[in-house]
């Protein structure tokens, strides 16, 4: 029966230490610190001046790397790490290892931009100075391994804590000054909830690479509105290194977009350069909130207020940026009636049960105007008469060109025989014998059409914002390539196991497993995954309906990935690949073969990378 599957079936980088990561880390930190800090040079253009960024608290609702792939969209060349939705509220911490940092950053540079600034949250110093001065170190090393030349550090409002918290900061200096990270400390409230307050926390640290990241948003926030940051910013003349360009609206509120609320930022602006703030990091912290279109419309409007404010551009402004991907999945039942001619072999097979479902699995994508879908079936190939109906009805439905729809089949040997020239030759015997064709009581090409549009539809209604992940895996042990020399000079294929007159292989095999992840934007759930291996679907035999090994693999993925997590498989090139070992006489098992390259492909998880697809 033709029916939906209902809802209950359903960052690369090598590990190395802590220490190993720290040498290369230091050295990109500290060019990147030298070139952030270093002053004008003649002939040069205001342009490498003012570092234009925005942090990723405007979208600490979802994962990091959406908001790196909005504030890259939005034409930013710079990021400042903050909030993000994770277990500690925040891309970097003291909690976060090292590896991931350095994942973090990889993220960052695949997307075109620079980590100005990180914040990163607390440092134990109300365990001990030790454990604070330790928490501050893990945090400078982290800074480092992601690229970043600035530490951001947001005070402390307990008095018991006041001396230790800044003891830590001045222990610290000389080791993040050798790392190439400043540590800053911005108008955050309790002690140093303005410019005065502020001035006073560096005076206490006395060290040169201990400065101020100006926030003139704060500086009315903390004062309830009642302290002016154009009369609070010369206060603090000659120790800005960095701003977080955060607005102000009363009562209490700093979720508005730069320009649009009460801080009056040329003049701001004006009275920090008076006093020496001449060029640096001027990093967006908040914005108006909104869904993902709104809030990168804020940040497009932020980034436009900063360029007229210092009058220089963003390089990456101009950069034409990929509209954001959407995807949505639909699987659709497509499992033929019992008793209709079975595929994969030259003899003929009655179907006589199901081992489980066959189905249509659709993946529609959209970025900007142009929509494409991928459909994989779980039968043994796709004629080219359902190819051209199913694409031509899809995309009178659902708007997605004919063009831009890709139809495959698993190459499933258990699935229906539904055309070509064995179909038709059963077929022809079946009217001459009976006058009709009892083995073909629906029409299955038809109803696979049918499905596949359904499928269709459904992925296209069901689109969300996604984001895109890639790996490639190595699988041995369940693929052999099935020809071989024999010792009489002849090739044959499938010579048998354990077969004496073998003397060598005669083609290679690919290894290679092909993994692209489909991850929702807003809570980073798998959605679908695009699995790509050479073997052929002919491990089960027998008279059932079986979708193969791609079966198993699916429902050990989905113990890993969720539930609600699709597998669209995608058979290799493996016309003379098959599963036997020729040097044992025990055949690999279909559960066993799609379990293992589940293993597999979940190993491989932990290597994915951010791609940056386009559909253009």
């Amino acid at each position: 029966m033709m029916t939906t599957r209902k809802q209950d079936e359903r960052t690369l980088s090598d590990s190395f230490s802590r220490r190993s990561f720290l040498g290369r880390a230091m050295q990109i930190g500290a060019a990147g610190w030298v070139l952030a800090n270093a002053e004008t040079l003649p002939g040069q253009t205001n342009r490498s001046r003012w570092q234009i960024g925005c942090y990723t608290r405007p979208w600490d609702q979802y994962e990091y790397r959406v908001a790196l792939d909005a504030i890259a969209e939005a034409g930013y060349e710079y990021v400042g790490l903050m909030t993000t939705k994770s277990e500690t509220r925040l891309v970097i911490s003291v909690a976060t290892p090292i590896e991931e940092a350095v994942r973090v950053g990889d993220e960052v540079r695949q997307r075109g931009l620079k980590v100005a600034s990180v914040y990163g949250g607390d440092i134990p110093v109300a365990q001990s100075l030790k454990a604070g001065i330790e928490g501050l170190r893990k945090l400078i090393d982290n800074c480092a391994a992601c690229g970043s030349t600035n530490l951001l550090m947001g005070g402390t409002g307990n008095k018991d804590l006041y001396e230790p918290y800044y003891k830590a900061i001045t222990e610290c200096c000389d080791y993040a000054a050798a790392r190439g990270i400043g540590i800053s400390v911005k108008p955050h409230g309790g002690f140093n909830a303005t410019g005065p307050q502020c001035r006073q926390t560096i005076e206490m640290v006395g060290h040169q690479n201990f400065r101020i990241w100006y926030d003139p948003g704060n500086i009315y926030y903390y004062s309830n509105g009642e302290l002016s940051p154009v009369e609070d910013a010369p206060t603090v003349d000659g120790l800005v290194t960095g701003m977080c360009v955060k607005d102000y609206r009363h009562p209490k509120d700093v979720a508005v977009t730069p320009g649009t609320g009460q801080v009056d930022f040329p003049a701001v602006f004006a009275k920090l350069r008076a006093g020496g703030f001449e060029g640096g990091p001027l990093i967006v912290e908040c914005l108006d909130p909104g869904d993902l279109p709104h809030t990168l419309g804020e940040a497009i409007k932020a980034r436009r207020f900063l360029e007229e404010l210092t009058g220089q551009k963003s390089q990456n402004a101009a950069r034409p940026a990929a509209a954001p991907m959407e995807a949505g999945v639909g699987v659709v039942d497509i499992t033929p009636p019992m008793g209709y001619r079975m595929s994969g072999y030259f003899h003929e097979r009655l179907s006589e049960g199901v081992s489980n479902p066959l189905h249509a699995k659709a993946l529609v994508m959209r970025q900007g105007a142009t929509k494409a879908a991928m459909v994989f079936c779980d039968i043994i190939g796709m004629s080219p008469e359902v190819s051209r109906a199913a694409r031509r009805r899809a995309e009178a439905e659902t708007g997605i060109p004919a063009a831009n729809i890709l139809l495959a089949a698993t190459h499933s040997h258990t699935g229906p025989l539904y055309f070509g020239a064995l179909r038709n030759h059963f077929h022809e015997q079946a009217l001459t014998k009976h006058g009709q064709d009892p083995c073909e009581s629906v029409d299955y090409a038809s109803a696979l059409a049918d499905g596949i549009v359904q499928a269709i539809r459904q992925a296209d209604a069901a689109m969300r914002p996604v984001r895109v992940e890639a790996a490639v895996a190595q699988q041995q042990g369940l693929s052999f390539n099935r020809r071989f020399h024999m010792a009489d000079g002849t090739v044959r294929f499938n010579p048998g196991v354990l077969n004496p007159d073998i003397v060598r292989v005669a083609g290679p095999v690919d290894p290679q497993v092909g993994v692209v992840l489909f991850r929702t934007a807003a809570e980073n759930a798998a959605l679908a995954g695009l699995v790509n291996f050479a073997l052929h679907l002919d491990t089960v035999g027998g008279t059932k309906y079986a979708a193969d090994y791609p079966y198993y693999l699916e429902q050990d993925l989905c113990k890993t990935l969720g539930d609600d997590f699709t597998l669209l498989f995608g058979t290799g090139t493996c016309g003379d690949i098959n599963h036997i070992d020729v040097t044992r006489r025990e055949r690999l098992t279909t559960e066993h073969i799609g379990r293992t390259l589940a293993k597999t492909v979940a190993d491989a998880l932990a290597e994915l990378k951010t791609a940056a697809p386009s559909l253009a």
